[in-house]
């Protein structure tokens, strides 16, 4: 039986300084890093997603930012079809694939395979997409209150998905379960800070989010893509910033929503990676601590 190649996955709550130590890391272990972040995909999507700069990938090569085009959504599929194949690539030119991002479902696909679920179905999509996410949502509560329940109310691209599993299929969504598969030789971190740091690093990073140009990053694809953009609508920060362009809520308020909306999310993130029995590690007190761990899963 083949060895299985080593991954090193770090995780953690946005805001959290992943992009920081995996650098760092990835410099002190001859590594690669290879993005799991759901947005953080998609070309032109920079200021919002807080995505690395070039200066940055191009100290240490980076995989997976910026191939996806906003009018070509990926699903977790397409990502784990590309992400297993480049972890392969990097491992075979004998350097160490990190995995960093804090998109849980992504991550947990690639490490266990994402399960085969109903064939997508156009029509049935057409026919939904007539709907408001509110009402969409309510329906999905109806049908399976468990899948409803991890997923944001205003996630209208995977609360669709859902529908149409149940309705292509007649099964509950939440009965499709991942491979549980351990693909991977992979050692699962995640990082934390204290939460009042934590929550203090989110509400400045939004601050200069918008200093550096957020807004108009926002007006700028909504103009190229349609405000409608199904991956626009439903990221964190472009939605509510688009809601400030269509007149619904002031800038301050849109503003106030993106740190409050992107707190809760932080504190979900920090749940699912407990759930999914993550490693984790206080930053910065513990990355000593960290990298010894690191160093001795290696020579293992």
């Amino acid at each position: 039986m083949a060895e299985k190649v080593k991954l090193l996955v770090i995780g953690g709550p946005t805001g959290s300084g992943k992009t920081d130590l995996a650098l760092e890391l990835a410099e002190a272990f001859d590594a690669e890093i290879i993005n799991a972040d759901s947005v953080q995909i998609y070309k032109e999507m920079d200021i919002g997603t807080a995505k690395p700069p070039q200066h940055i990938r191009e100290r240490i090569l980076h995989h997976l930012f910026d191939v996806a085009d906003i009018s070509f959504p990926w699903d977790v599929k397409r990502y784990e079809t590309e992400a297993f194949k480049v972890i392969h690539q990097v491992a075979e030119k004998r350097k160490l694939p990190i995995l960093v991002g804090g998109s849980g479902f992504y991550i947990k696909g690639l490490l266990e395979g994402v399960p085969q679920e109903a064939k997508k179905d156009a029509v049935l999509r057409d026919r939904l997409s007539f709907y408001s996410t509110e009402k969409l949502y309510r329906m999905l509560k109806e049908v399976d209150i468990e899948r409803a329940r991890k997923i944001h109310p205003h996630d209208r691209k995977r609360i669709i998905r859902a529908l149409e599993i149940y309705f292509v299929t007649g099964k509950k969504p939440s009965s499709f379960g991942f491979g549980k598969e351990e693909r991977f030789d992979a050692l699962k971190i995640a990082i934390m800070r204290n939460r009042e740091e934590l929550k203090d690093r989110i509400y400045k990073r939004v601050d200069e989010m918008m200093k550096k140009g957020f807004l108009e990053e926002v007006k700028r694809l909504a103009d190229k893509y349609g405000r409608e953009n199904p991956v626009l609508k439903s990221t964190l920060g472009y939605r509510e910033l688009l809601s400030y362009l269509e007149g619904e809520i002031s800038l301050d308020d849109a503003v106030e929503l993106i740190k409050k909306r992107t707190w809760d999310y932080a504190k979900r993130q920090i749940s699912w990676f407990k759930k999914e029995g993550f490693e984790f590690f206080i930053i910065p007190q513990e990355k000593e601590k960290l990298i010894e761990t690191i160093a001795g899963w290696i020579e293992c």
